[in-house]
């Protein structure tokens, strides 16, 4: 395909470039090559019509465990442009995926000045981002700074793009951690495959009311603080998976769970009892005891599967080690019970 090159004002860019664009550089800057006319190319392949419209040029652009489709991507991106979806603040779905492509020359020849006309048009950017995404460009193109492929997330300095990286960074941690699961339940008996998969599905409720009901939601970042959680509720549930398999946990007695049980029981109700002052942000008396009702769901999942998966170890060391990681969980809510 052709190169579809937008040429910048000579004059302007030599300006800018010399000493490095200022803060209200930017937006004269984008206005400028955002008003120049573009001729959308005709792609028809490797994705049909009827694909289009469910197609995510993110996870085609990256792969995120699989080998990323650039071809693929550049149509998709294209079409995701042409049909922006203003509700949801994505710096990359269609004109950041297209920066990326453009800038990298991946699946397309390389033309870092559409690069930027599509960084110009990411409507989510604060305004140093926009600096510093467009000096980033600039240096690109001048030829002094690409040692690594330019990606969206190399310029970002608000909380909300912030959460958009932190996403990107947990599916391809999400994509390593399938495989081991993959590798963790291969053996599982066709016995024990049905209760593995209700524990799974235990494991995804209590994944999505915990980061939803115990992680204050207000300001920007909370998205990356949203999918921090859930990457370490992943993590845990594989290496519980992982330990449970090797009896790989502390030794526990009845009088070790009756002990547990009675800490988390009276950190319980000291949160329940605290006054609505006591707690921050979004997080609440309800939201935890909701999330405690499915957490005990949970519990009760993991006895019934380690049972059978692991009949050598005792329930006592099972239920032991589940109530020291929901304590833990609970002590570092943000909430003061002193």
């Amino acid at each position: 395909m052709k190169s579809l090159r937008l040429v910048l004002l000579l004059g302007f860019h030599l300006s800018t470039h010399a000493q490095g664009i200022k803060p209200g550089d930017w937006e004269p800057m984008c206005k400028d090559i955002t008003a120049r006319p573009l001729i959308e190319p005709r792609i028809t392949a490797p994705l049909t019509v009827a694909q289009l419209p469910g197609c995510n040029s993110e996870a085609l652009y990256y792969g995120f465990g699989t080998k990323p489709d650039y071809a693929a991507a550049l149509q998709c991106a294209w079409y995701e442009r042409a049909h922006p979806n203003t509700t949801i603040a994505d710096m990359n779905r269609g004109v950041g995926v297209l920066t990326m492509l453009y800038a990298n020359g991946r699946g397309v020849a390389k033309d870092v000045d559409l690069a930027m006309r599509f960084a110009c048009e990411q409507p989510w950017a604060a305004p140093l981002e926009m600096v510093e995404r467009i000096q980033h460009l600039i240096d690109i193109k001048d030829g002094k700074r690409q040692t690594t492929p330019f990606d969206m997330c190399d310029d970002i300095t608000s909380g909300l793009s912030m959460g958009k990286c932190t996403q990107v960074h947990f599916e391809f941690a999400d994509a390593e951690r399938n495989k081991k699961l993959s590798d963790v339940t291969a053996n599982l008996t066709r016995g024990q495959r049905p209760l593995y998969d209700r524990l799974h599905t235990a494991e995804a409720a209590f994944e999505d009311i915990r980061i939803n009901n115990e992680i204050d939601l207000f300001g920007t970042a909370r998205a990356a603080f949203m999918w921090d959680d859930l990457g370490r509720l992943r993590e845990q549930f594989i290496i519980n998976l992982q330990r449970f398999s090797k009896g790989d946990v502390p030794p526990a007695t009845a009088m070790d769970v009756t002990n547990l049980e009675a800490q988390m029981n009276a950190l319980y109700q000291r949160i329940m009892q605290a006054p609505a002052a006591s707690f921050a942000g979004t997080v609440n008396a309800n939201t935890i005891r909701d999330t405690q009702r499915v957490w005990l769901k949970l519990r009760d999942a993991w006895l019934e599967f380690a049972k059978s998966a692991y009949p050598e170890l005792s329930a006592d060391r099972v239920v032991a080690q589940l109530l020291r990681l929901r304590l833990d969980q609970l002590r570092q809510l943000p909430i003061d019970v002193r």
